[in-house]
């Protein structure tokens, strides 16, 4: 089956408050996210997806789409 790569970064203060979010790299999923989905950071933590962008044309690691999480 195949799936989306999607870049996933974290913002683990929450989006516009305090520091920057992070690159978690890339995930390949079976379909693309939407906004108020959960997953599952790097550490295990859940986080809910915030935004997602999709990329005019697949980055250098072949994503098509970032999603910004946060927790909760």
């Amino acid at each position: 089956m195949a799936g989306y790569r999607v870049r996933v970064w974290f913002d683990a203060d929450g989006l516009g408050v305090g520091e920057p979010a992070r690159d978690n790299g890339v995930l390949e999923l079976p379909v693309i996210p939407q906004p108020g989905m959960e997953l599952a950071d790097d550490e295990g933590r859940v986080a809910t997806i915030r935004r997602v962008v999709l990329l005019a044309s697949p980055d250098p690691d072949g994503a098509v789409a970032v999603l910004v999480c946060a927790p909760g």
